[in-house]
Order: C-alpha cells, then sequence, then structure tokens
C-alpha cells in the first residue's frame, strides 16, 4: 500500500447530492488530492513541514470550499468542468499571484468557466471560494435583467478591489455555506436550508461581479507572459529528467534573454528559475518515494534519475524543502504499512 491510499483524519460523507469533506494534509501531494472534484498539481516553493486543510461541501452542483496551507506552493489546476470560480482570499502573508495578477486580502478572485489556474500562494494563505455551473450563474444573471454578463465575465480580471461591505457580505455568506449548512438544525432539513442559502449566494455572487465590472478593461495579456514562460520551463525541466539543464540552456531554447527568464520567475513566483527547477525535481522524487514506498531500489535510484549526482546535497535540499530526509520518509511510510 502506498501513500496516496491513506487518507487519514479525513471526515467525509458522500450520496448522490450531497458531498462533504473536512480534512488536514501533511504534504503538498496530499493536499491537492484532497480537493473534489478539481483536477490539481502542486510544487511547493517555501521550504519547511508542509500541513494544510481543506473543507468542502457540494450539494445541487455547487461546492463551497476553503482551502489553507502553511507554505508558498504553486498551483496549477482546473476546476469542475463548465463552472465558474468565485471567491477571496482571507488570508494573505507574504507575495501572492492568482491568475497572473498580485493577491491581496478581501479581494475579488474569479475563474473564468473551463480556464486553468494558475495561483501562487503566500507563505501562509487561505482562501474561501464557491464553484457554481455556469448555466445556473448566467440564468440567473439573465433573471436579473443583467444583459451583458457573459461579455463581462470576459473582461473582468482574475483579481479586483471589492468594497469591503461588498466582500464582506460574500464571505459571510459563503462562510454560512461551509460551516452552518452541514451541521444539524433541528426541525429544518439541510435540503430546505439549501434551498433558502442558494438565492442569497448567487445575490452575493452577482452583486460582488457587478461592483467588479464597473472598472471594465482592456484584457491584460501583458501579465499572462511570465506565466508562460513558467509553464515553459516546467515542460522542458519534466522532459529532460536527469540532464542538468543551465540557465544558458532554457534562454536558448526558448529564445529569450537571462534578464527576461529572471524576470518573469520574479513576477510569476518571486523564486530564481534554478530554484524552481530543482524544487520542482525534488518533488517527482518525493512523490514516487511516497507512492511506491515498498518498491524502491536504493534513493539514490530515484534521485540520479532525476539528475542529482551528490547525495549529500542532494539530502540537504530534500530536507530544506520538506523538513525531513528522503530516508525517514521512506521509514516512516513504510512503517505506517
Amino acid at each position: 500500500m502506498g501513500y496516496f491510499d491513506l487518507l487519514e483524519g479525513v471526515d467525509y460523507v458522500a450520496n448522490s447530492d450531497f458531498h462533504l469533506i473536512q480534512c488536514e494534509t501533511a504534504d503538498v501531494f496530499e493536499q491537492a488530492e484532497a480537493l473534489p472534484f478539481w483536477s490539481q498539481e502542486y510544487t511547493q516553493l517555501s521550504k519547511g513541514v508542509f500541513n494544510g486543510s481543506i473543507n468542502s461541501v457540494r450539494h445541487n452542483g455547487i461546492q463551497i470550499f476553503s482551502e489553507s496551507m502553511n507554505r508558498a506552493v504553486d498551483q496549477v489546476a482546473r476546476a469542475p468542468q463548465d463552472c465558474y470560480v468565485i471567491g477571496l482570499p482571507t488570508i494573505v502573508e507574504g507575495e501572492s499571484v492568482w491568475g497572473h495578477l498580485p493577491l491581496k486580502k478581501q479581494a475579488l478572485i474569479t475563474l473564468g468557466k473551463n480556464a486553468d489556474l494558475f495561483f501562487r500562494t503566500s507563505s501562509i494563505s487561505e482562501i474561501v471560494a464557491v464553484v457554481i455551473p455556469a448555466n445556473r450563474l448566467e440564468s440567473y444573471a439573465k433573471n436579473m435583467d443583467w444583459q451583458s454578463f457573459n461579455e463581462a465575465m470576459t473582461l473582468i480580471k482574475p483579481v479586483e478591489p471589492l468594497d469591503p461591505e461588498i466582500s464582506g457580505r460574500l464571505l459571510n455568506i459563503l462562510m454560512y455555506g461551509l460551516k452552518n449548512l452541514p451541521s444539524n438544525s433541528p426541525g429544518v432539513s439541510f435540503i430546505e436550508r439549501w434551498d433558502n442559502f442558494e438565492e442569497d449566494l448567487l445575490s452575493a455572487c452577482l452583486q460582488a461581479l457587478m461592483h467588479a465590472s464597473k472598472n471594465i478593461h482592456p484584457y491584460y495579456f501583458d501579465h499572462r507572459i511570465p506565466r508562460y514562460i513558467v509553464n515553459r520551463v516546467r515542460d522542458i525541466t519534466l522532459a529532460s529528467d536527469g540532464y542538468p539543464l543551465g540557465i544558458e540552456d532554457l534562454c536558448d531554447q526558448l529564445r529569450i534573454k537571462r534578464r527576461t527568464l529572471n524576470q518573469a520567475f520574479s513576477r510569476a513566483l518571486g523564486i530564481t528559475p534554478l530554484t524552481y527547477m530543482r524544487n520542482l525535481k525534488l518533488q517527482k522524487i518525493r512523490m514516487e518515494l511516497m507512492a511506491y514506498p515498498d518498491e524502491i531500489p536504493s534513493i539514490a535510484n530515484v534521485a540520479s534519475k532525476w539528475g542529482f549526482v551528490h547525495m549529500s546535497l542532494f539530502s540537504r535540499y530534500y530536507r530544506e524543502l520538506f523538513g525531513e530526509c528522503p530516508i525517514e520518509t521512506l521509514c516512516r511510510l513504510r512503517t505506517r504499512d
């Protein structure tokens, strides 16, 4: 049995139309897998032992969730198909980027339907958000006589400032749906409470979007360039396996200058390209150790496959990033099995 067969400390309830999960996580990979209905890949950026949490409730096609983490993480994710994501960051300690734009506490965060999310969290972070089927939100907007809703959703930036009163109302609605609705309420069924709640939720979301749309402006193509460069470096790094790529190699393949490469990573992730590539490879090694702890012939074999030839240096990097040595990872998982 591997690590990913074990999700301890999870409160999980599900039926055909209701899904609830509340869990604490101790690894970035577990965190990525814990949020239901999403497709995600996380890369830990800051050093130290990881801790996170996921709380999610879903009913009638609408999902409300909160996610918190104590390390900076680069998220590449996709929400459920044909859905909008609307939410708020409630904790932002340090630099953070959502959808290519700097993130601030209580700003409105959005993700268009079927769009990829690129989210660089701060060192300590928490977000609260709702996932709404596009046809439900579009229909509600039409009923509220917002005829230009679809056009507005293509122009609203992924991060928009909100009036404190509007963000406060949205946050209160989201937290009520996340914490109060799943709890037992004598004499009132969950479904009845949810139906009453849903109207308030859609209204609060539409109010926030209307406020953001007041300052609509041409889309921000310039902010996409740094993330594009990061994604290309990621693809090149994962395709190269053990080949030790240098900055000049990357610049040659991408046909950009060293300064452009460094600025892109500074803007998108807040770290250097070499640090990112090293962390990415370390996490691929960790994933392999955790997925197949009893089938690993030697740690050196796995490390060398990803270009680490000096084991003492590899162990130091691994320990700094994850808070434990690679042998401790294997021993812990083998003992758990």
